[in-house]
């Protein structure tokens, strides 16, 4: 078993078979639920699950027991295997007659549920990567370079290092003044060619998506001199540098390419709460208040959803096509299904919203978003 945090294609490219696969969803999060909260919540939804497989037809003996061997198997590895960190909520899947399994820890609160499909349940999973920024980490020497890739804020190595064959120094001692100005310009012109070369793989990289923004880690010297070698439309992407030496461990990068991140989200999340509030409806596209919230989102009409992490709230959801509202009625008034009443309804919000497309945007502390409502919106229109 294992957290393939980056190995996300396998189940994004995933073609259907015979095979049943369960995706199963659980709100973790340690300011909303307790270890006995999650482990009560999953083997409820397991046992709803074997119910409505038993009442189902046309599931053949053998079937039915490897998917509830498999339900079996997710209880376990939750009760007796997983270790809460820092995730918000804990995606499994697993195939009920083959080596599939797969386990992520996301960093933002989805509904919990259990799918049982033909193929992986990804709706939601799609919707949250498209919402997280893929950050380039480039260290560099006079020597060689080495491209990382920071996202969900771990770190992965792209390639292999890129070597210089500029000599890392040179002992003058026996050379002329005119032999030693010849070395000087070859070794200019081959750190001239190295950094052109390694401007050009970058930008490939950034053509290909691997990453939205580039820090760039090493010596001070070589940092401004590889600057002016980056084209135009990376340099535009750099958001921070940090001095390091090539051969540290990549944990040491982690933590200062995080940092540098960090600022930098707070920084455009702050601006983001404040571009909200200065421009709130009847005259803008901005709205505050879960009713506000909660309208705009039925009507498809969130562009961007913002909210403080630790807001919970109380509401009616229908199971059978996602209507939330806040007031007890009896029937939905799209499906004509019964309610259910839900102590946090704003996981139900946040995975709404994904669905829709939107950006969702959790914030830890914000003066401003907390004294107006904890909950705000962007529109995509205005009603």
């Amino acid at each position: 078993m294992s957290n393939e945090l980056f190995d996300f294609d396998e189940i994004l490219e995933y073609s259907s078979t015979d095979e049943l696969i369960i995706s199963t969803y659980l709100l973790v999060d340690g300011a909303r639920t307790t270890k006995k909260g999650y482990l009560s919540e999953l083997n409820s939804m397991i046992a709803k699950t074997k119910d409505n497989i038993e009442l189902a037809s046309g599931f053949e003996k053998s079937r039915q027991k490897n998917i509830f061997n498999t339900l079996d198997k997710i209880k376990s590895y939750v009760g007796d295997s997983y270790k809460r960190e820092n995730e918000k909520t804990l995606l499994i899947y697993a195939g009920t007659n083959s080596h599939l399994w797969k386990v992520y820890k996301l960093p933002i609160i989805l509904k919990s549920k259990i799918i049982v499909d033909p193929k992986p349940n990804t709706q939601s999973l799609r919707s949250l990567l498209s919402n997280y920024k893929k950050y380039g980490v480039l260290l560099i020497d006079r020597e060689k370079a080495q491209i990382y890739q920071v996202y969900l804020g771990k770190i992965r190595e792209y390639l292999a290092a890129y070597i210089s064959e500029v000599p890392p120094k040179v002992n003058f001692r026996f050379e002329s003044g005119l032999r030693e100005k010849k070395i000087l310009g070859k070794i200019g012109e081959k750190l001239h060619q190295f950094y052109r070369t390694l401007n050009e793989n970058i930008f490939d990289f950034f053509k290909d998506n691997k990453f939205d923004y580039l820090i760039l880690a090493g010596r001070k010297k070589i940092i401004n001199e590889f600057q002016n070698y980056l084209h135009s439309y990376l340099l535009a992407m750099v958001i921070g540098t940090f001095e390091e030496e090539l051969s540290v461990r990549e944990q040491a990068i982690l933590d200062k390419a995080n940092k540098i991140i960090g600022d930098f989200e707070l920084d455009n999340l702050n601006n983001a709460i404040d571009k909200l509030i200065d421009d709130l409806e009847p005259r803008g596209f901005g709205v505050l208040g879960l009713k506000k919230i909660i309208d705009s989102l039925m009507a498809n009409n969130i562009k961007t959803l913002i909210f403080m992490e630790d807001y919970i709230a109380r509401g009616y959801t229908c199971p059978a096509c996602g209507y939330i509202t806040l007031k007890l009625q009896e029937k939905c008034p799209y499906c004509d299904n019964e309610l259910i009443h839900l102590n946090d309804i704003i996981d139900e919000i946040v995975e709404s919203a994904l669905n829709q497309g939107s950006e969702v945007l959790p914030v830890k502390e914000n003066e401003k978003l907390k004294k107006h409502g904890k909950i705000g919106a962007v529109l995509r229109y205005k009603f």
